[in-house]
C-alpha cells in the first residue's frame, strides 16, 4: 500500500516525462475532471492561487483534510487546511528542474487506488507550476536592485500605495523613513566606484538587519533608501532611525582603512487624508532639513 508519513519517508518524485504527449502508464478514471482542472490551472500565473485550485480543484476524486507547498530555493510555503497523521508527500520535477514539494494529509489512511489517482493529477499540475514559478522569478528580478539585493524603487512605487490603504482599512500605523549616505559623492571620487559599491551594500545589509521581518527597505536611487514601517507609530519610527543612524556610522570597513559612513534620515508618520506622495514628500522634506542641520541626525517631518 503506498502510504508515506512525512517523518520517516521521503519525498516521492513525480515528474514530467513523456511519451506521444503523455506520460506512460497514466490512465485517468475521469476525463470530465482532467479537462476541467487542466483549463483552471491555466487562468493564473500566480503561485499561490494555483496551488489552490489545483488542491480545490482535485477533491471530488481525492478526498483530503489538508495539503501543503513548499516552493524550492528557500520560496514560498503555502498551506491548507489541518495537520493530519497520514501524509503523502511528493517532489515535483519537469526535465529535472526542482518545481518544490506538495503534501496532501489525512485523518485517515490513503489507499492504494486513490495515490494512483493522485499521481496521475499531480502531472497536470506541473507545467502550470513551471510557468508560474517563472513568472514569480521575472517579477521579484523586476522588483530587486541588482547592486544590493533589495528591492527597487519600481517596487516601492508599485507597494506604497498598497501598504497606506492596508493601514487605512485596519486603522494601524504606517511610518516612513529616507535615508541618505552623507557625501557619497566624495567616497567615490576619492576610492572610485567599485568601493562606492561596497559601502551600499553594507548600508543595505546594515539596515536589514536593524528594521524587523515585516518592515521593507527599499533602494529609491543613487544612495538614497526608504524603510517602510507597518505598525509603527513616530515615536517607533524615530527610535529605530536613531538605530540605524548608529549602526551605520559604526560600520568598519577592512579597506579602505578610516572609511567611516554616515547618514541623514527623514522620518514621518501617514497623517490624516495625505496619499502616498504626499506622505514621501513631507519625509524626503524632513530628510533635506537633516542634511542642511549637518548631517548624521534624524529630523521628524512635521
Amino acid at each position: 500500500m503506498a502510504v508515506y508519513n512525512q517523518s520517516t519517508q521521503p519525498a516521492r518524485p513525480i515528474s514530467a516525462v513523456y511519451k506521444n504527449g503523455r506520460r506512460k502508464g497514466d490512465s485517468f478514471s475521469n476525463l470530465d475532471l482532467v479537462i476541467e482542472l487542466t483549463t483552471r490551472l491555466q487562468t493564473t500565473l500566480e503561485l499561490e492561487s494555483l496551488i489552490e485550485l489545483f488542491v480545490e480543484g482535485i477533491q471530488q476524486v481525492f478526498q483530503h483534510d489538508g495539503a501543503s507547498y513548499q516552493a524550492p530555493a528557500n520560496g514560498p510555503s503555502i498551506s491548507f487546511g489541518q495537520q493530519c497523521r497520514h501524509v503523502l508527500n511528493y517532489s515535483l520535477k519537469v526535465l529535472e528542474e526542482p518545481l518544490g514539494e506538495i503534501r496532501f494529509l489525512r485523518q485517515r489512511r490513503f489507499v492504494e487506488s486513490e495515490v494512483e489517482q493522485l499521481e496521475n493529477l499531480l502531472t497536470i499540475l506541473l507545467y502550470p507550476l513551471r510557468n508560474a514559478l517563472l513568472y514569480r522569478e521575472a517579477v521579484h528580478s523586476a522588483f530587486k536592485d541588482a547592486l544590493t539585493g533589495v528591492k527597487n524603487r519600481a517596487a516601492f512605487q508599485s507597494n506604497f500605495t498598497r501598504e497606506i490603504e492596508i493601514s487605512r482599512r485596519k486603522s494601524i500605523d504606517l511610518s516612513l523613513i529616507v535615508l541618505d549616505i552623507d557625501f557619497f559623492k566624495r567616497v567615490n571620487d576619492r576610492y572610485g566606484h567599485t568601493v562606492g559599491d561596497l559601502v551600499l551594500k553594507n548600508v543595505a545589509q546594515a539596515v536589514e538587519a536593524t528594521i524587523r521581518c515585516s518592515d521593507a527597505l527599499y533602494r529609491y536611487g543613487g544612495e538614497e533608501f526608504v524603510v517602510v514601517l507597518n505598525g509603527t507609530d513616530k515615536a517607533g519610527a524615530k527610535l529605530l532611525a536613531e538605530r540605524i543612524r548608529h549602526n551605520i556610522e559604526a560600520l568598519v570597513f577592512s579597506s579602505p582603512q578610516g572609511l567611516c559612513i554616515t547618514m541623514s534620515l527623514g522620518v514621518g508618520t501617514l497623517s490624516g487624508n495625505e496619499d502616498a506622495e504626499a506622505l514621501f514628500k513631507r519625509v524626503d522634506t524632513a530628510l533635506y532639513l537633516a542634511k542642511q542641520n549637518g548631517r548624521n541626525r534624524v529630523v521628524i517631518a512635521d
